[in-house]
C-alpha cells in the first residue's frame, strides 16, 4: 500500500513537472517576444526620424507615410475602436460598427504618427521585463532625458505571428481611456450620430489637408 502511494505521488510530480516546465518556458519565451517587439519598434521608428535621406519639410510625408506603416503592422486599432466605445460598443449594428473603426483608425493613426513625429526623436529609452498576466503582455519603458523621464507603457495581446499592442499609457495616462472618455462623454449630452459625425468631420479634414 506504502508502495503504491509513492508510485501515485511519483506520477503526479511527473505530471506537475511536464505541464509547469513548459509553461514556465512559454512565458519567459513570450516576455522576450514582447519586449523585443516593442523594442524593434521604436528602434525603427528612430531610424526613420533620424535618417538624414528623410529630414527637412519636403520629406515629411514620406517619414508620416513610413511611421503609419509601423503603427497598421504593429497596433490593433480595430480593438482599441471597440474599447473606445466602451459599452456602447453592443448597441451598435454589424455595418455601423465597421464604419466607426474605420473612421477611428484613420484618425488614431493620424494623431499617433503626430505624436511620434514631434516627440519621439533619437531617444535613450530604459526597457524593464515583459509583465505576462491574463496571456498578455505589459511593457514598461523609459524614455531618458535630461529634463525629464517619461514613462510609457505598452499593452500587447498575442497574436500567431508574435504581439499587438492594445494601449499605450503615458505618465499614467491610457490612450484608449482618453478616447472612452472623451467618446461616453459627447454620447452621453448628445448622441452617438453626433459622435460619429464630429470624427467624421476630423476624417474629411485629415483626408483634405494631409
Amino acid at each position: 500500500m506504502f508502495r503504491n502511494a509513492c508510485r501515485a505521488v511519483a506520477i503526479i510530480v511527473v505530471i506537475f513537472f511536464c505541464i509547469s516546465v513548459p509553461f514556465s518556458a512559454f512565458a519567459q519565451a513570450g516576455q522576450g517576444d514582447a519586449a523585443d517587439q516593442v523594442r524593434h519598434i521604436l528602434d525603427e521608428v528612430m531610424a526613420i526620424q533620424s535618417n538624414p535621406q528623410l529630414a527637412g519639410d519636403p520629406h515629411r510625408p514620406e517619414r508620416k507615410k513610413r511611421i503609419q506603416d509601423i503603427l497598421a503592422k504593429n497596433f490593433d486599432m480595430d480593438r482599441m475602436a471597440k474599447d473606445a466605445l466602451g459599452g456602447y460598443w453592443p448597441k451598435l449594428q454589424v455595418n455601423q460598427q465597421a464604419e466607426y473603426t474605420a473612421v477611428f483608425r484613420d484618425l488614431f493613426q493620424d494623431s499617433y504618427t503626430r505624436l511620434v513625429l514631434d516627440f519621439l526623436k533619437q531617444e535613450q529609452i530604459r526597457y524593464s521585463p515583459a509583465e505576462l498576466k491574463n496571456g498578455e503582455a505589459l511593457v514598461k519603458t523609459v524614455i531618458l532625458r535630461q529634463d525629464a523621464n517619461i514613462q510609457v507603457d505598452y499593452l500587447l495581446a498575442p497574436i500567431k505571428s508574435g504581439w499587438r499592442i492594445h494601449d499605450v499609457t503615458i505618465d499614467g495616462v491610457s490612450i484608449v481611456r482618453k478616447y472612452e472618455d472623451a467618446f461616453s462623454r459627447v454620447i452621453r449630452m448628445k448622441s452617438y450620430d453626433e459622435l460619429l459625425e464630429k470624427l467624421r468631420l476630423q476624417q474629411r479634414a485629415i483626408q483634405q489637408n494631409p
